[in-house]
């Protein structure tokens, strides 16, 4: 039929597959060894894979590295894109936002935070590229609070420090917070996010 989308073959599902299992391995091996303790020899090896074979799929541990932050990002910003998009309140949006990055950060992508806002990037190209795409993930947040700030009467100023002074909070929450204590996840994101909205609540 003209116009119809072609369904992928099953050689290209299993290229898709593999790639995905590749990023995901890589992610971890990121996070956990930092962009410079990183290399394709080990990231190749935790797949039973040779360490040449991984050019197959990506041409450099640059692009590699990108492509795991952006496959990251792209599904964090659409979950948090959802929050900010509700039909609600606008505190109560923020402290959903708030609540969903804590999940986000714990429990569902826990080394979307180390590649995203800890690691060091040797690279100029990387480092501006993983700037924008901070932007973009601060700019779901900003948006929210700007209509917060117009409808508690708050001070712009004051809303931005509340909100980078949030990132910096949630920035540790890997740090300290033990999956194991007594506190479970969703325990742990209601009061974080309760205890992060109060400065947006107004004099």
């Amino acid at each position: 039929m003209s116009g119809s989308v072609q369904e992928p073959s099953r050689v290209e599902r299993k290229r898709a597959e593999r790639v995905a299992r590749v990023e995901r391995t890589a992610a971890r091996v990121f996070a956990e060894r930092g962009y410079e303790g990183a290399n394709l020899d080990e990231i190749a090896a935790q797949l039973d894979m040779r360490g040449p074979s991984l050019y197959h799929y990506f041409s450099s541990k640059e692009e590699l590295f990108m492509r795991c932050v952006r496959n990251s990002v792209d599904e964090v910003i659409t979950r948090l894109e959802a929050v900010a998009a509700a039909e609600s309140d606008p505190v109560e949006r923020l402290r959903l936002l708030f609540r969903e990055q804590v999940l986000i950060e714990v429990r569902d992508y826990p080394d979307f935070l180390p590649l995203f806002v800890k690691i060091r990037l040797p690279v100029p190209e990387l480092r501006e590229r993983l700037l924008e795409l901070r932007r973009d993930h601060e700019a779901v947040f900003k948006r929210v609070v700007e209509q917060v700030r117009a409808a508690q009467g708050i001070d712009r100023r004051t809303a931005l420090v509340a909100l980078h002074v949030a990132f910096g909070a949630l920035a540790y929450l890997q740090d300290w917070y033990d999956p194991t204590g007594p506190m479970d996840v969703e325990e742990l994101a209601n009061r974080v996010a309760d205890t992060l909205l109060v400065p947006f609540l107004g004099p």
